[in-house]
């Protein structure tokens, strides 16, 4: 369901993108607005799950999770719940996309070394419905936006 933002939500994303771990009353300062209309809104951005996370956004590189790869997926006709609950069981998968294309899912994974992306990757291609695999290597991640950032801006 599509949302639209006043400029009391964006102002008050951005807020929380500048400071997430800022309190309620910070928060009314920054954006201009009482304490109990920041704690409103708040709490209708939560309820209507378009706040979805207060943690931590954490660095690969140092949390010993220097390699991050994309991983496609081409599965066998109606497997797809087989694969993602097979997928749910490996917690280097970070991310699991259904997307068009080459592919049927999109996988972001992250590793300690190549070594141990192998060894990821073995417990992958474990299940018997997924028919061929892509892995791409991240280099490098120049642009890393958040849709918050986004909102926050428009």
């Amino acid at each position: 369901m599509s949302r639209t933002f006043d400029d009391i939500d964006r102002r008050l994303i951005g807020a929380l993108c500048a400071t997430p771990r800022a309190t309620v009353t910070s928060l009314a300062s920054s954006v201009g607005v009482t304490r109990s209309t920041i704690q409103l809104r708040l709490e209708r951005l939560i309820d209507r799950e378009t706040i979805i996370g207060f943690g931590p956004d954490l660095n690969p590189a140092a949390t010993g999770f220097g390699v991050v790869a994309f991983v496609s997926l081409s599965i066998s006709q109606g497997a797809h719940e087989a694969v993602v609950d097979s997928l749910t069981k490996v917690p280097e998968v970070l991310e699991v996309h259904t997307v068009t294309g080459g592919g049927d899912l999109l996988c972001k994974v992250v590793a300690r070394s190549n070594d141990d992306l192998h060894e990821i990757l073995q417990r992958v291609v474990a299940s018997p419905e997924i028919v061929r695999t892509e892995t791409q290597l991240s280099l490098s991640n120049p642009i890393n936006r958040k849709l918050a950032d986004l909102v926050a801006r428009s």
